[in-house]
């Protein structure tokens, strides 16, 4: 009876949470935002999480670009494998093993069950109809977390975050948004 649960939760997940992955065009723009206006460095103790972080191009994109500490949790399988693929292939490519070992970690579990308090930065793109679900959650985010929010804003998250910036992505047809807020107490 436990297993079907889980079996449900993981599917009731991929229904309300489809995987939509962000375009690698528009990573270099999300991560210069997060150097010029946000304090985001190269080579740093500065920790991400990908919060639903799919075939992992959110951590990859952070940890070879940047060199700094990226997490995924990811509740599908499927997806996590297919990161962990990725990642193994990246380090065979240019021997950057030791390096990505431990830079880079992907997980599976359940993002609505995570503790974000060691995290400066925290990657979501979420069906707005997911946002409501997602405050117990970004409640154990610490003081001054970056929280990026990928097409969709929150709009009922004012009493812990607030709206910081706005990106807007100029190069897509329609246009396309990264929404930036900081975790206030």
């Amino acid at each position: 009876m436990k297993k079907e649960g889980k079996n449900f939760s993981q599917f009731q997940s991929k229904l309300e949470l489809p995987f939509s992955e962000t375009d690698s065009d528009l990573l270099r723009d999300i991560f210069i935002t997060l150097e010029s206006e946000f304090g985001f460095k190269y080579a740093s103790n500065q920790k991400l999480i990908d919060l639903g972080a799919g075939s992992g191009n959110i951590v990859i994109f952070a940890a070879t670009h940047y060199c700094i500490k990226a997490y995924g949790i990811e509740i599908d399988h499927n997806l996590v494998k297919e990161a962990k693929n990725r990642i193994k292939s990246l380090k065979k490519e240019g021997n950057h093993e030791k390096r990505l070992k431990k830079r880079i970690k992907i997980k599976q579990g359940d993002l609505f069950r995570q503790n974000l308090e060691g995290y400066d930065y925290i990657y979501i793109y979420s069906l707005p109809s997911m946002h409501k679900y997602l405050k117990h959650v970004f409640k154990t985010a610490k003081n001054g977390a970056i929280i990026i929010s990928h097409k969709y804003p929150f709009t009922t998250f004012n009493s812990i975050m607030r709206d910081k910036h706005r990106l807007v992505h100029n190069s897509s047809k329609p246009e396309i948004y990264t929404f930036f807020y900081e975790r206030i107490y």
